[in-house]
């Protein structure tokens, strides 16, 4: 297995308050539903969730990325996590959501690194790191889109 570790960091406007957009994303399972092709989010324990995504392909690669990661909250301006490497799991991940006050409305600004585990050829890994990094990088700004639409139209 090959992992590619993709760091990404995004941010959104979004028209509420700082408490507001803060209370959305400490919902992590009801906020996962602006995550794009998200299967499933469960609670497991304690500030930790299991996240396992909708199968995707190119060319003879495809898998199912699947993490537990466990949540840090500070009650105010960010949270932060990081993956358990739970059995099963088959990418790294870790990050922050930070959220700041921006005129009168807020900043989300996702941090994130994801390493999946890719069951692909040496021949083939160039190919594979471009469409991970790709598919991370329009995940991640799919996912604030969402979050702004969500937060903006609730």
């Amino acid at each position: 297995m090959a992992k590619f570790p993709t760091e990404i960091e995004r941010a959104v406007e979004i028209d509420v308050p700082p408490t507001c957009a803060y209370a959305y994303l400490a919902d992590v399972v009801g906020s996962s539903r602006s995550i794009p092709g998200l299967a499933s989010c469960t609670r497991v324990g304690d500030d930790t969730y299991r996240f396992v995504y909708e199968e995707r392909s190119t060319g003879p690669v495809s898998m199912t990325v699947q993490y537990t990661a466990r949540y840090t909250l500070n009650g105010r301006d960010e949270i932060g996590f990081t993956g358990t490497g739970a059995e099963g799991d088959n990418t790294d991940v870790r990050g922050a959501l930070r959220v700041e006050p921006s005129g009168a409305g807020t900043r989300v600004v996702l941090r994130q690194m994801l390493a999946p585990d890719t069951p692909v050829p040496r021949l083939f890994q160039g190919l594979i790191r471009s469409f991970v990094e790709r598919e991370a990088a329009a995940a991640v700004e799919q996912y604030l889109a969402n979050v702004k639409r969500a937060l903006e139209t609730s």
